[in-house]
């Protein structure tokens, strides 16, 4: 930066001497140059500018020690800045909302899904992220850079993928059931014991039956809002297998964390689950934890490969800040494979970059390798302003599988109205 800003310099000394050339005698030229040559050594020895910055920076709870070591390592590094910043605790769920509220209030530097980017980039909220980018582009995997490129510009970085796999109690399953969810639930695991437990009731889940069995929402691009294709021959499959497996008293819906409870204490064979539940499920189960991509299902005589939504957690720089360069440089850093190890290792949230979620020690952590593994099977979360005409209308529906009001019988009619309620397209 420092050279930079020396080039610039010595550019305008070359300037003034060629305007003196155009207008002067040979002897006012040969002065000009000597005088030029003397301003450009005095400013070549002068110190480089450094800009005072001042950066708000929201964060999850659980980041605040670790940002607070980044941004001062990066101001270590950059003499150019002298920043003062300050770290607020504000979730990344909640930190778009809080933008779109009051931009100029906002923080600088802030959390987003990947899955609500387009959405606060059409509105103007978000900074193309340029500069040093192409530092970690090459080491991002093509689905994280899809999910934050609108119009061929790029307006987060990507840190960590999102999206969750299954965890299962090796004393229950071994490696082999687990691999297909009809050969898990054939299995008698004893009294007042559970095979399989996931959430019907929250569209984040209820998802996988469908995508895995080849329905798309807004099109294979995930860009078309016209199109979900949740009731069609393959849709009307899937919802009579999510049907027959929510009336199976194998089966424990995960509601209000009562899955996840029984797991911890060894009366559930398997659940479906993100990496933030590895803590306490290692703490109870130690040893017997296994965890694995999502299994396969056998819907309408075919083996499928059930396949879920993945975003991937971001960090991003609102559209009106006021230090614009220096924004971006710091998030492209907190997203940098030293910030990335750093996260893992102190929080386990597992890196997005290729240099390090394919490297053997990460490998080797079970959950790291379900979390990257389910990541390669899912499907990108559209991003699209329309995604938010899907959540509420999926979830009643996985509320009336659930507990009954969606029958085999009305089903078609049930996933016809999902669909209008999602596109608006058949009634228009």
């Amino acid at each position: 930066m420092n050279l930079k800003k020396l080039s610039a310099l010595l550019m305008t000394a070359v300037v003034t001497m060629s305007a003196l050339v155009g207008c002067g005698s040979e002897g006012a030229t040969a002065g000009a140059a000597t005088s030029t040559d003397a301003a450009s050594a005095a400013q070549a020895q002068a110190p480089a500018e450094t800009q005072d910055v001042t950066l708000k920076i929201w964060v999850p709870e659980e980041e605040v020690d670790i940002t607070d070591q980044m941004v001062q390592k990066f101001d270590e590094a950059h003499d150019e800045f002298n920043i003062t910043y300050e770290i607020a605790v504000v979730g990344i769920d909640e930190a778009p909302q809080a933008v779109e509220t009051d931009a100029d209030t906002a923080a600088d530097i802030f959390y987003t899904p990947s899955g609500g980017v387009a959405d606060m980039a059409g509105k103007g909220l978000l900074l193309p992220i340029a500069k040093d980018f192409d530092t970690i582009a090459g080491d991002l995997p093509e689905s994280a850079i899809n999910a934050v490129t609108i119009d061929g510009l790029t307006y987060a970085v990507p840190f960590s993928p999102n999206t969750f796999f299954m965890y299962y109690n090796k004393d229950l399953f071994t490696e082999d059931e687990v691999k297909n969810l009809d050969t898990m639930m054939a299995k008698d695991l004893g009294e007042g014991k559970w095979n399989f437990s996931t959430q019907f009731t929250n569209s984040w889940y209820a998802e996988m039956f469908f995508l895995g069995n080849g329905c798309t929402l807004f099109g294979a691009d995930g860009k078309d809002e016209t199109e979900c294709s949740f009731n069609n021959a393959n849709g009307l499959a899937s919802g009579e297998y999510m049907i027959d497996l929510a009336h199976n008293d194998k089966y424990l819906e995960n509601a209000d964390g009562v899955g996840g409870a029984a797991f911890k204490e060894g009366n559930l064979g398997a659940i479906t689950d993100g990496a933030w539940s590895a803590p306490d499920y290692k703490a109870s189960l130690g040893d017997k934890l296994g965890a694995v991509a999502l299994p396969t299902a056998t819907i309408a005589g075919k083996e499928v490969q059930l396949s879920n939504f993945v975003d991937f957690k971001t960090i991003t720089v609102k559209s009106n800040t006021a230090y614009p360069l220096c924004a971006q440089q710091l998030a492209v850093y907190m997203a940098s494979p030293e910030s990335c190890l750093t996260r893992y290792t102190e929080q386990g949230d597992v890196p997005v970059l290729k240099s390090l979620s394919e490297s053997d020690a990460i490998k080797a952590d079970i959950v790291s390798g379900a979390l990257n593994d389910q990541a390669a099977l899912a499907t990108n979360q559209p991003s699209i302003p329309k995604m938010g005409d899907y959540w509420d209308p999926m979830k009643a529906l996985g509320d009336g599988i659930y507990y009954g009001d969606v029958t085999k019988d009305n089903l078609q009619a049930q996933l016809d109205a999902l669909v209008d309620s999602i596109t608006g397209t058949l009634t228009n």
